[in-house]
């Protein structure tokens, strides 16, 4: 019981640090502390242990409220970073393989909900799309090895039915391959379905990408011995550049909010 009460008061944290303006925030973990701690209980008179538990509570969802902005800011710049700089997607583990798609849907113009669960169940959605009043869901399959097979497909349509959105509203994302069957139940429904390859295409279309200096195609952050620089990924192409001499650069890009 104790910890279904835990699991929602943090729930209940993090819902309010994604969903609420950073000045919101701040607002009520003044009204938590010192309103509740401190003012409070000066202001109403109440006794020691009335005070020295207000004090405690106070303190408490104050310091909640801090810690989980910072949580859902660091997570935003995580999901950000992995979308520009990840390489091999197959190194990414499941919660960081949602992030990463996520954050494609986030550039192509949609409020995302995480909904994906690494320790429990998810409901069979990853991840809650909202544009204007168009609702999506999509589902993530970090599998590699193994081809998503019609079984999967079926599952997925139940629980777009379940939700009541039609087959046309859901998205079937996989880092590997669909079998003939789920390529022909996932067309009859309406599903959309995207593979590694097409999941590339159209991370390709937002990523923000520095131009090579020699042939104008997109380079790459890299970092060395001799400090961080941009490399060309075009085969045979030699084009760099150092920012030894400006570093306030490299700092921009692993912070950057954009």
């Amino acid at each position: 019981m104790i910890s279904r009460l835990e699991d929602r008061y943090f729930d209940a944290i993090l819902w309010i640090a994604k969903n609420i303006r950073a000045r919101y925030v701040a607002a009520l973990t003044l009204l938590s502390w010192p309103g509740v701690a401190l003012i409070l209980p000066v202001v109403f008179r109440w006794d020691t242990a009335w005070l020295i538990n207000a004090n405690l509570y106070g303190t408490l969802i104050a310091a909640s409220l801090v810690i989980g902005w910072l949580v859902v800011q660091l997570q935003a710049r995580d999901r950000r970073h992995l979308l520009e700089w990840a390489g091999d997607l197959r190194l990414l583990d499941g919660q960081e393989f949602e992030w990463f798609v996520g954050e494609l849907f986030r550039r192509e113009g949609w409020t995302v909900e995480e909904r994906g669960r690494q320790d429990a169940a998810d409901g069979n959605v990853d991840l809650e799309l909202v544009r204007g009043s168009e609702r999506r869901l999509v589902q993530c399959k970090r599998w590699t090895a193994k081809w998503i097979g019609v079984d999967e497909i079926r599952q997925f349509v139940g629980t777009l039915t379940r939700e009541k959105l039609p087959s046309e509203a859901g998205m079937f994302v996989t880092l590997s391959s669909f079998t003939e069957q789920a390529l022909a139940e996932a067309k009859a429904a309406g599903l959309e379905l995207l593979d590694k390859a097409d999941l590339m295409q159209r991370v390709d279309k937002v990523r923000r990408v520095e131009a090579c200096p020699n042939c104008r195609a997109a380079m790459v952050l890299d970092h060395s011995a001799h400090g961080w620089w941009f490399r060309c990924k075009t085969p045979g192409c030699g084009g760099k550049r150092h920012l030894d001499r400006d570093p306030g650069r490299a700092v921009a890009l692993l912070t950057e909010q954009q």
